[in-house]
């Protein structure tokens, strides 16, 4: 079975799952139809001829959070899919999306055109790498993200082999706050044209809506795909603004500035009060 450049996950109780005891994550519904498709970026290849860069959950991570800072923030954004490659430390044979998810949540994103995927790479080493980049831009790009956004992650439901009507229900409701990472087998149609599973997953890609088939969002060609398949593992997200510190710390400095001259004030009143 080809590895697209999925790793299973090793699911722990520290996970946060829609729903649960230690969920934290707001249910504020961003899209009360459940569908994203029409803010879905452009399609992206993980792919080039004769080299693969095994990392669909760095591809499928930014292509939750590209509709959903469109929705949210109407920012129309791309993100570098590389970047967050490699602040995960991915390698092939690829990555576990939670370890993708939360190196996101801890050190930011960057945009596309810092550190792009183009033909001048050659193997996953240098795609791995900052190869024509520069570093230190990236690292200040990232950090400004990290600073402004707040990032949160967790599955829809608990992850399973037998995901049934309960799991197709969170999925549902999930939808309404966010596109969803998902765990496919990638690629084989029926005689229906629909994608169906032949084995365990072995591909993270994106759910953009859920009627009477799940509809993908992908990163193989055709983009979109119609798929009758059941899905193991899911995830969805969460993005708020972080209250800047300056601003917190500007208006606590004023506020002692105020009390200051006032209690100065007040004394010197007092010194003449005690004069007469």
């Amino acid at each position: 079975m080809k590895n697209n450049g999925f790793i299973k996950p090793v699911v722990d109780k520290t996970h946060y799952v829609l729903g649960g005891s230690i969920s934290t994550l707001p249910t504020k519904i961003i899209r009360p139809d459940g569908d994203w498709r029409k803010s879905l970026p452009k399609g992206e290849l993980q792919a080039l001829p004769g080299f693969d860069t095994f990392n669909c959950t760095g591809f499928g991570s930014t292509n939750i959070v590209e509709p959903y800072m469109k929705e949210v923030f109407g920012v129309d954004v791309n993100f570098s899919d590389r970047d967050v490659g490699i602040i995960a430390g991915t390698k092939p044979p690829g990555n576990d999306p939670h370890t993708v998810m939360q190196a996101i949540r801890d050190n930011g994103l960057i945009e596309e055109f810092l550190l792009p995927f183009d033909s001048t790479l050659q193997n996953s080493d240098e795609y791995f790498s900052y190869k024509g980049a520069d570093k230190e831009a990236c690292d200040k790009a990232r950090q400004a993200w990290h600073d402004k956004y707040d990032f949160k992650h967790e599955w829809v439901f608990t992850p399973t082999e037998n995901p049934g009507e309960e799991e197709i229900h969170n999925m549902k409701v999930a939808l309404k706050y966010s596109p969803l990472g998902v765990s496919v087998y990638a690629w084989q149609k029926d005689g229906r044209g629909y994608y169906v599973n032949i084995g365990e997953p072995n591909h993270w890609t994106v759910l953009y809506c859920y009627d009477d088939l799940k509809r993908i969002f992908d990163t193989y060609e055709p983009f979109l795909k119609d798929v009758d398949q059941p899905i193991w593992f899911c995830k969805r997200i969460s993005i708020e603004l972080k209250s800047p510190p300056n601003i917190v710390e500007e208006k606590q400095d004023l506020w002692s500035q105020f009390w200051g001259w006032l209690l100065k004030e007040i004394n010197i009143f007092k010194y003449f009060y005690d004069k007469k």
